[in-house]
């Protein structure tokens, strides 16, 4: 029986999944030491550097073992991964590139997401020259899709797994992203033969004892006479407390259409479709972080705009707001870079739903009833007078409301000049009390240059910014300051980092050496990471680290959202990859 069936079968008895981010090739082992011997399988998460040489380790001391390779995003590390020995290869999105190896060796392939089981599905059985019901049949490992977020913020995904079934009899499905044990108990009612997967499981390796008590906790849950089971069932609700700070977010939602990595839109023939757009980002990400994430924007009330509509509400955004008017939504063409060749992007976003958004069709009123905080990006001024107007009438009433406003400057050459962005941006400026900028955006927008800064050669000098910062807090009276800080090597690996100064303190972030699978969102990861830190009473220090963490998990993700926790945010921020973060 090869490694693949075997494993297959282990999880479909076991049902827990611990999943590592290992600090160490050493904390490999010891990990699977403990998942081996309380009976429950191992996923380690190739973000890590130690990942591979951990699995490495495991199998050299263990040439039996069974484990997964996880968050694998790309085909080399799907290679090195079978290369390695691995049992399963386990992905956060659909990658058919990944899927493709994973056919040709035959090892099993668990892609996740919340919309693309059959694609994979579909992708699998042509792979094997099968059918669906052969595919099912001779090559059961692969009949399986991990549903991810299982959780999120507000809103629990886990009744897709039901409507999957339908044209997928006896999927295996595997539930991921925000599993707790109070998560559990909801999503083994609605799937008593659900597998599940949570980092919680691993959390404890530098206490082992108290991993194994955790463990054994899950393994309790599982038991169909267990106490949790038979507690009074508990009603579909929203999963966060709605007592969590309320952030508004206002701006344009669109399509995102790119080819796979590698192809030029010149000789695309498929598209990879995606939502996404900077105060979009900034919502979804809140949501993971369980704040209540309000995003306002209008979308046309067709089948495109009701998808809009629903991917927002699956990830847990409060949609209530969001205005059905206009007849279509923006596009932007993303042609992926790779080395030395940069990124591209095409827009085609005139004459959009929220382009026609006039200061009459939003109630600021009730729409900034309750709220903490309002986000708002430089490109939602760009798009139209009206939209700026509309903008305007949310800031004032956010100043009214004594509401924290944050703007991230986000200039887009493609959407208006330097001399057009210079005059709108500035007549913004005294509603906002942080902001946000890449190392760019400042020189761009209001003129400020970093001394000693070289953009073209990826050459930053920090002191440069240290002045730049303080002349914006001069010029503007902001509370804060944040600036990105993006090194560029290549168009396939960077150096990522950011500073913030509060009219006080200069304090300059982590640098993380990040190698991109999908840079798109990342300043928006930043943005909401900052905006969750200070919101949460985290001093600016740790505030910076805890938002310069989360942007460098984006990197790693496909797609414009960045679905992170707060538990895998703050484990990076902690230090949890020695040797790429320097201080």
């Amino acid at each position: 029986m090869k490694k693949s069936e075997r494993i297959f079968k282990k999880l479909k008895q076991a049902r827990l999944v611990a999943l590592l981010n290992p600090k160490s090739a050493e904390e490999c082992v010891d990990t699977y030491e403990i998942c081996e011997k309380l009976e429950i399988i191992l996923e380690i998460a190739f973000r890590s550097e130690h990942a591979l040489g951990g699995i490495k380790a495991i199998l050299d001391k263990y040439p039996t073992a069974l484990i997964l390779a996880g968050t694998v995003m790309t085909r080399r590390q799907a290679e090195q991964a079978i290369e390695a020995g691995i049992a399963g290869v386990v992905s956060a999105d659909y990658i058919p590139e990944v899927i493709d190896i994973c056919v040709r060796e035959d090892v099993m392939g668990i892609p996740g997401g919340l919309s693309d089981v059959g694609k994979q599905l579909v992708q699998k059985a042509e792979g094997y020259g099968c059918s669906f019901e052969e595919l099912k049949k001779n090559y059961p490992y692969q009949w399986v899709y991990k549903l991810f977020p299982a959780f999120s913020g507000r809103i629990a995904n886990i009744d897709l797994a039901k409507a999957w079934r339908g044209p997928f009899k006896d999927l295996t499905v595997v539930y991921t992203g925000g599993m707790t044990l109070e998560t559990l108990k909801q999503a083994t009612q609605k799937d008593p033969q659900g597998i599940f997967c949570a980092s919680v499981l691993a959390k404890h390796i530098d206490d082992p004892e108290k991993m194994k008590a955790e463990i054994n906790r899950w393994k309790e849950a599982l038991k169909p006479d267990s106490a949790l089971k038979k507690e009074k069932p508990i009603p579909e609700k929203p999963i966060a407390p709605i007592q969590m700070p309320k952030i508004v977010t206002f701006g344009e939602m669109m399509v995102r259409l790119s080819p796979p990595k590698g192809v030029r839109l010149q000789q695309a023939k498929k598209f990879d479709i995606h939502f996404g757009g900077a105060e979009a980002n900034v919502a979804v990400s809140l949501a993971q972080f369980g704040m209540h994430a309000c995003f306002i924007s209008a979308f046309p009330n067709n089948d495109l705009g009701d998808n809009a509509l629903g991917t927002l509400k699956r990830f847990g955004v409060d949609t209530q707001f969001i205005v059905r008017k206009g007849k279509r939504m923006g596009i932007y063409f993303l042609e992926h870079g790779h080395g030395s060749r940069p990124s591209k992007v095409i827009y085609d976003r005139a004459y959009t739903a929220v382009s026609e958004l006039n200061p009459e069709d939003v109630d600021w009123e009730r729409a900034l009833d309750g709220a903490r905080w309002f986000h708002w990006t430089g490109i939602t001024p760009a798009l139209s007078d009206s939209l700026l107007a509309t903008l305007r009438n949310g800031l004032e009433m956010a100043k009214k409301k004594g509401i924290t406003v944050s703007a991230d400057l986000n200039f887009r050459k493609k959407l208006w000049s330097e001399e057009n962005v210079r005059d709108v941006m500035t007549s913004l400026m005294p509603y906002v009390d942080v902001l946000i900028g890449n190392e760019e955006d400042p020189t761009q927008v209001f003129g400020i240059q970093p001394v000693g800064t070289d953009f073209e050669s990826g050459k930053l000098n920090i002191e440069g910014y240290k002045k730049l910062t303080k002349e914006l807090m001069d010029r503007f009276g902001f509370k804060k300051v944040a600036i990105t800080l993006r090194e560029s090597i290549s168009a396939s690996e960077n150096f990522w980092s950011a500073c913030l100064f509060d009219g006080e303190k200069f304090i300059q972030g982590p640098r993380y050496h990040v190698q991109i699978v999908d840079r798109v969102g990342t300043g928006d990861a930043f943005a909401a990471g900052l905006i969750y830190s200070l919101l949460q009473g985290k001093k600016e220090r740790e505030a910076l680290s805890f938002a310069v963490a989360a942007a460098c998990l984006k990197h790693s993700i496909w797609g414009d959202f960045n679905i992170v926790s707060v538990e895998e945010v703050e484990r990076l921020a902690g230090g949890d990859t020695t040797g790429r973060v320097q201080r």
